[in-house]
Formats: structure tokens, C-alpha cells, sequence
């Protein structure tokens, strides 16, 4: 039986009773906890945003910074952070009505125009 290092929780239940999974596509171990089921790696690459950054993406949008600025300067995804947006954007009730224009009479104004054909001598009016 394969031994675990000391002191590997499972951060979703905080529990010691965990097994080894694997390994990632990145070469890391994997861990499967016993009690709930959470498959993990010791020393994420990626780690869970807090509330903090979370305010921060949904702000930054609104003050007209580009996207892939944003994308470069907090580390995201691009592709997340486009699905984000949309999904954003999705989300905000439509309250705009386009009325129809009246119909009516439509008055236009036209003036001469003429142009040269083959040579100056072929003058045609339009």
C-alpha cells in the first residue's frame, strides 16, 4: 500500500482519510477523499477566487477597459472570461421598445446631376 504524505486534507470536508487518485495530465498526484468523494491535488496551479476578485472582474467591465486588458492583467482565461461576459450580458432584462416610425407622406428633395459618357462631347443628364 502506497503511503500519503502527512497533513493532506481534503479542503471540501477537511478530513485526513483520503487515498491517491492518479496522477494529473500535469504530472501531479491526484487525492480522492474517502468520506466525500472530492478528488484533489495537494499544491493547486489554479486556485478559487475570493469574494474580492470576484467584485473586481464584474467591475472592471463597466470602465470601459478593454476585455483582453482585463484578460491580461488579472491572469484569466480568455475564453472563460468571454463566456463570462456573455453570460453577463444574457442576464440583463431587455427594457428598450422600438416604436414604428408613422407613416406618412414622404417628401424628398433631388437636384441635377449630369456626367460624361465615353468623352466630354456626350454630356447625360440625370
Amino acid at each position: 500500500m502506497s503511503t500519503i504524505p502527512p497533513f493532506v486534507r481534503c479542503p471540501n470536508c477537511g478530513l485526513e482519510d483520503i487515498m491517491k487518485n492518479g496522477t494529473t495530465r500535469r504530472g501531479k498526484q491526484n487525492y480522492k477523499c474517502r468520506d466525500c468523494g472530492r478528488q484533489f491535488v495537494k499544491h493547486p496551479q489554479w486556485k478559487r477566487w475570493g469574494p474580492d476578485k470576484s467584485a473586481l472582474v464584474n467591475r472592471l467591465p463597466l470602465e470601459k477597459i478593454p476585455l483582453a486588458g482585463i484578460v491580461r492583467v488579472l491572469k484569466l482565461s480568455p475564453f472563460w472570461f468571454h463566456q463570462y461576459v456573455s453570460q453577463c450580458y444574457e442576464a440583463v432584462p431587455r427594457q428598450v421598445q422600438v416604436l414604428p416610425k408613422p407613416k406618412g407622406t414622404l417628401t424628398v428633395q433631388m437636384d441635377e446631376l449630369w456626367s460624361f459618357v465615353d468623352n466630354k462631347g456626350n454630356q447625360q443628364w440625370v
